[in-house]
């Protein structure tokens, strides 16, 4: 006997949770909220006979909303190919949280679970773009939202051992990435030394917090004079963060949580113009993400 079929009014739950999984898969906000238009859209349609065959509506409805974000991610690899300059995933004012990277155990006792805010790391995020849509949606799904790997199967259309072999090479990959563990205060703080240099048009003391293979990836979409490829090296990066940041007329700087993590938000006349992300490897930063790109500043300029 299949069980009933929970009414619509508290359609607002599935929506915010389909929200989550939607951005982590795609890493906009924009494209998150049309597939969960899309899917909400399909469940509208459904007649009371089909719902009342369906035996969980949250597991209809994120069989349905993954297909269409898996669908989305094989058709974004071609699209990406003519986007000025380089891609990143969208920067989200969100509070620091305690949880790592580390999750949850599995019922093996392996650590196979990723904590839903530590799944909105710009790290994390980066590392899901360079890895094959089956991959994304397999981790995406199991190892943040817990989903059993007999259904993701039929998302991506393998077997449920080859998608477990999916999640665990795409964990290996972000394993990998993730250099070494540092304390949420001492990354706060040299991401403050990295402000104070900024504020001063110091470079020596910006490149003081710089790792040799420090790189700087800044996304402008092509709506804003930025880089349109990664720029390596301490001197280089200096005299660009000082050129372009601390060098501009009217700008400020001040710390904020990125994607959890501290960061930096610039801001002119009040108004959002960057937003940049850090990545620390041996007590110094080897990482920096910075987005330029007006439209994937919404959240930082509220209409």
């Amino acid at each position: 006997m299949n069980a009933p079929v929970p009414s619509d009014d508290d359609l607002a739950g599935e929506r915010s949770r389909l929200l989550d999984i939607a951005f982590r898969m795609l890493g906009s906000s924009a494209e998150a909220e049309n597939v969960v238009d899309a899917t909400m859209t399909l469940w509208a349609a459904v007649s009371g006979g089909e719902r009342a065959r369906i035996e969980s509506r949250r597991e209809w409805l994120t069989e349905i909303l993954a297909r269409t974000c898996f669908d989305h991610l094989r058709q974004a690899r071609t699209e990406r190919e003519h986007y000025v300059g380089e891609w990143l995933p969208e920067p989200i004012p969100h509070p620091h949280s305690e949880g790592g990277l580390d999750g949850e155990p599995d019922a093996d006792g392996r650590l196979d679970r990723v904590s839903l805010d530590e799944s909105l790391n710009m790290l994390l995020l980066v590392v899901l773009e360079t890895l094959a849509p089956e991959q994304r949606v397999a981790f995406i799904l199991h190892d943040v939202f817990g989903v059993p790997f007999d259904g993701i199967a039929d998302v991506v259309g393998r077997t449920p051992d080859s998608t477990r072999q999916l999640a665990h090479a795409a964990r290996h990959l972000i394993q990998q990435r993730k250099a070494d563990r540092v304390p949420r205060n001492r990354h706060r703080a040299i991401v403050l030394e990295l402000l104070a240099g900024c504020e001063t048009g110091d470079e020596e003391r910006i490149k003081a917090v710089l790792h040799p293979e420090i790189t700087i990836v800044i996304d402008g979409g092509g709506k804003v004079d930025a880089a349109e490829t990664p720029v390596q090296g301490i001197d280089q990066v200096a005299r660009l963060l000082t050129q372009h940041f601390t060098g501009a007329c009217e700008t400020t700087a001040s710390e904020r949580s990125v994607n959890g993590h501290a960061g930096l938000v610039f801001r002119q006349a009040e108004r959002v113009v960057a937003v940049l992300s850090a990545n620390l490897k041996s007590g110094q930063i080897v990482d920096l993400w910075v987005v330029v790109n007006p439209d994937k500043l919404r959240h930082w300029n509220p209409a």
